[in-house]
């Protein structure tokens, strides 16, 4: 092996492991290992080799990036939840956070499972943020199976996530008025765009009075 085929090796094993390391290494990494490939070619292994050394890399890149990254998720520190809906759910998740009613929830494989009845409401005891957290939903049938549903543009699904995000409950009294922030999840059919009712506004008084009792809600029930 010549020198030129050492240099050209080393830039692409450099390379190679950049992007494991690096926010956005692939703009760095993926330069410098067409250089060392570009080297190799020059190099004095034979044509074999060199093809050798340039192609499995490639092929294996995408499943060892893949690996590492479910490693590195599975013991960061980052919120992971699962929310579970009935398999007939359609409408809007609603996670009323930083509310500790004394529930507590279930841990699989370090993320938390957050289970929900047919009314699509519960309860958080701390800060979730959604937009930040790593989630999966999925769809519970009568027999306990799960099917993770997606995006309605990553799925061929009739079910899917229509959108997500952060809104508010505004309750009224006659002297007061009282905004209850909380996180959404819009569940169904595609086509479908589900809005708020204006009956949610009441939600935390029908709590109180056992009106609607939710799957968390050890308190008021």
């Amino acid at each position: 092996m010549s020198k030129i085929d050492k240099i050209g090796i080393g830039l692409m094993v450099i390379g190679f492991l950049i992007p494991f390391f690096v926010l956005f290494g692939f703009i760095i990494g993926f330069p410098i290992y067409i250089v060392g490939a570009i080297l190799l070619l020059f190099g004095k292994l034979k044509i074999k080799h060199k093809l050798l050394w340039i192609l499995v890399p490639l092929i294996l890149f995408y499943p060892s990036y893949n690996l590492a990254s479910s490693i590195s998720l599975y013991y960061s520190d980052k919120q992971k939840v699962d929310l579970i809906l009935p398999s007939d759910f359609s409408g809007k998740v609603i996670i009323i956070d930083n509310i500790d009613f004394g529930q507590s929830f279930e841990k699989k494989h370090k993320r938390e499972q957050i289970i929900f009845d047919k009314n699509g409401i519960a309860f958080y005891p701390k800060k979730l943020e959604l937009d930040k957290s790593n989630y999966r939903v999925y769809l519970k049938d009568v027999n306990g199976k799960l099917r993770q549903i997606n995006w309605f543009y990553k799925s061929s699904e009739k079910i899917t996530i229509n959108e997500y995000g952060e809104s508010i409950f505004e309750i009224k009294t006659d002297s007061t008025r009282k905004y209850i922030l909380y996180n959404y999840l819009a569940i169904g059919n595609e086509s479908i765009k589900h809005t708020e009712s204006k009956e949610k506004c009441k939600l935390i008084e029908l709590i109180k009075k056992g009106e609607l009792k939710t799957v968390y809600n050890k308190m008021y029930n």
